[in-house]
Formats: structure tokens, C-alpha cells, sequence
């Protein structure tokens, strides 16, 4: 009995400070003591209560604008809504923030921020990789504005991720159409795949699915055009013959080239 009564004796008293906090916190929202607002803001941040801390800030953002706290109101309310793990909120915050204060000490910061929280928001790699590329594109402008940075090293491990959900999209796009027998667009694809990611990771896959392609395209093609295809598929045999000579695909694509040979011939 002991123990339940001071079981809910805990949880009462729990329920009143929570209440007797957000009491005060409403009663600050609606005050007009904007230096108080400001110092229970930063103590709500630093106690890491993101949700107080963003509700106070922005209620801050429009008196200060223009003022002596402007540039450390804008910061905290980026920090804040990092913390809260709104992104998006957060993302546009930091650019806000680099473009109202370029030149202050926190501009490198938030741009570092700024892409980081796109970076956060980057989906898996066979969904719409618009946010990859943006994320990309500011830690490009980051590296271009701070080459001294000591965030170099993290930066470009962070762009090597964001990359390779790029190459792994592109090749998968580029495969559909071989996979769905599309193979004229099959060949353009993967050889545009192939110039833009010439190290790639699929870079092997990628000539074997142009040689099978190219191959099934020309046995379907008009009579006037088979050798003309034909002889493309002979080319790209080679390339792929002197770039991977113990590939285990080397043996099938052989007896596709031999083929190829042979129609030519004839």
C-alpha cells in the first residue's frame, strides 16, 4: 500500500510541476517582456525542451528583427527546430539565416546546417531524389566558401552517401528499360549512365546489359539495319572483353559476339 501511495503521489506531483510549468510558459508567449521571453528561450534550448524553445523564439522573431538579438534570435530558432527534428523547418531556417547574416561567425555553421538537415531529409535511393540533389548542391557551395574547414573530411563522406543513392537510382532507371525489353532506350541509358558514373560500382553490369541489349535489339531490327547493329554489338564485346577479361559473364557474351560475327559475315 505503501509503495502505490507513493507511486501516485510521484505522478501527482509530476503533474503539477508540468502544469505549473506550462502555465508559465503560456503566461511568457503572451508577455511583453521580450528580454525575459529571450532568456527563458535560451534556458529551454540549453535544458534541450526544443518544443519551448522554438515556440519562444519565433515568438521572438519579428521583435527583434532589425535589433542588437536578431542574428542570435535566428540561430536559436534554426537550432531549436534541429533539435526538434523538423528538417524542413530547420533547413529553410539555416538558409534564412546565411542569407540575413552572411557575414556572421555563425554563416559557416548554418550553411553546414542548412545542408545537413536536407541531408537528414534525403530519402532511400528508389524514391524522388530531389532533396539528394539539393543537399549535394550545398555541401558543394560549403566546400567552395570553406575549403579550411575541419568539416572537409565530413562533408565528403557525406556527399560520398548522398552520391550513391544518385548511382544507384540512375542505374536502376536505366535497367528498367532493359527489364521492361525497351532496348534501344536500354542502351541509351546505361551508356549515359556509364559516362556520367564512369567508376561506378555497376559499371561492369551496366556494358554486359548494353551488349544483351544492343544484341536483342539488332535480331529484332529491319534487315537493312541488323548489321550496322550488329557491328555495334561486336564493338562493345571488346571494350568489355579488354576491360574485364576473368568476368564470368565473358563466356555468354562470347557466343553473343560469335553470333554477331557470323551474321556480318554473312
Amino acid at each position: 500500500m505503501k509503495r502505490i501511495f507513493f507511486t501516485t503521489l510521484i505522478v501527482l506531483l509530476c503533474l503539477f510541476i508540468t502544469s505549473c510549468s506550462s502555465y508559465r510558459h503560456k503566461k511568457l508567449l503572451k508577455s511583453a517582456d521580450n528580454d525575459a521571453k529571450y532568456e527563458a528561450a535560451v534556458k529551454a534550448y540549453n535544458d534541450k525542451n526544443y518544443y519551448h524553445a522554438t515556440q519562444l523564439f519565433e515568438n521572438l522573431l519579428l521583435f527583434y528583427r532589425g535589433r542588437d538579438k536578431a542574428e542570435s534570435v535566428n540561430l536559436y530558432y534554426a537550432k531549436s527546430l534541429l533539435g526538434s527534428k523538423d528538417y524542413t523547418s530547420a533547413g529553410y531556417q539555416f538558409e534564412n539565416f546565411v542569407r540575413w547574416f552572411p557575414y556572421s561567425k555563425d554563416a559557416e555553421e548554418a550553411l553546414f546546417q542548412s545542408a545537413y538537415c536536407k541531408y537528414l531529409e534525403s530519402p532511400k535511393y528508389s524514391l524522388d531524389q530531389t532533396t539528394t540533389k539539393e543537399s549535394l548542391a550545398q555541401f558543394q557551395m560549403y566546400l567552395n566558401k570553406y575549403p579550411q574547414s575541419t568539416r572537409v573530411d565530413t562533408v565528403n563522406a557525406l556527399m560520398d552517401k548522398l552520391r550513391s543513392k544518385l548511382i544507384d537510382k540512375d542505374y536502376e532507371i536505366a535497367y528498367n528499360y532493359y527489364k521492361t525489353e525497351n532496348y534501344q532506350s536500354a542502351q541509351f541509358a546505361l551508356r549515359n549512365f556509364l559516362v556520367e558514373y564512369p567508376d561506378a560500382k555497376y559499371r561492369e553490369d551496366a556494358m554486359y546489359y548494353i551488349i544483351i541489349s544492343g544484341y536483342r535489339y539488332a535480331e529484332n531490327s529491319i534487315a537493312e539495319k541488323r548489321e550496322e547493329r550488329f557491328k555495334d554489338v561486336v564493338k562493345d564485346y571488346q571494350k568489355f572483353e579488354a576491360l574485364y577479361p576473368e568476368s564470368p559473364k565473358l563466356k555468354e557474351l562470347k557466343k553473343i559476339n560469335d553470333y554477331c560475327l557470323k551474321n556480318i559475315n554473312n
